[in-house]
């Protein structure tokens, strides 16, 4: 799906090429329809494509409510703009990867191993299945749609559990204030792979980005 009917055409095209044997089931340019779609069976993809900067419901929230409501779609994210600033967000929204859009070739080898349970290579990747990232989406609309403020610590230590040493000091450090440099020179790592730590722990923690993994870091430390 894409906001722009000139690159939807150009896409399905595309892909349509290098995927002969593939069924480009529906385009659209609305992410409510999208959303409507994948929640049906008789029109629900094995792979879908979202851009990423949609206009109305954004690309991030249609990737989060279809992976609330099922794990049977797999979701690529795609984008004209930084890859860096969509990624997390995307991820966290349970997209499997987010992905340059000009590059289809590396998009449709994605979507083949996706649709084949297999992991594709590209530099944004979640480290969660589907079926993973949607129990954790799915309980935390469940709890939302609760209001129980109760069940929250619970619910809020159970998605921290994952999170690798290095990613809780990741963590640490970024509620300290530090930046990505700062963190990248004290770890002795680069500043690339201390982004791809957040990245994850936000991912884990369920947060949008940097600020409200931080925000839900810190509420787990009190």
């Amino acid at each position: 799906m894409d906001n722009d009917q000139l690159t939807l055409k150009m896409l399905m095209l595309l892909i349509r090429k290098s995927l002969p044997n593939a069924d480009v089931k529906w385009a659209c340019r609305r992410g409510h329809d999208a959303v409507a779609r994948c929640l049906s069976a008789e029109s629900r993809p094995d792979v879908l494509l979202v851009d990423m900067s949609l206009e109305g419901l954004s690309g991030v929230e249609v990737c989060r409510q279809i992976r609330a409501a099922t794990a049977d779609v797999a979701l690529i994210g795609v984008t004209s703009f930084s890859l860096e600033h969509y990624a997390a967000d995307a991820l966290a929204a349970g997209a499997q990867c987010v992905m340059d859009k000009a590059q289809v070739a590396d998009i449709c080898d994605a979507a083949v191993a996706l649709a084949n349970g297999r992991t594709p290579r590209t530099r944004y990747v979640s480290d969660m299945t589907a079926a993973q990232s949607h129990a954790l989406l799915a309980k935390r609309d469940d709890s939302d749609a609760d209001d129980d403020s109760a069940t929250r610590p619970a619910i809020a230590a159970a998605a921290v559990a994952p999170l690798t040493d290095r990613e809780r000091e990741v963590m640490r450090l970024c509620a300290q204030g530090r930046s990505s440099r700062e963190i990248g020179e004290l770890l002795g790592v680069g500043e690339s792979s201390v982004k791809t730590y957040v990245m994850r722990a936000a991912r884990k923690l369920s947060a949008r980005n940097r600020t409200q993994a931080v925000a839900e870091w810190l509420m787990l430390q009190n």
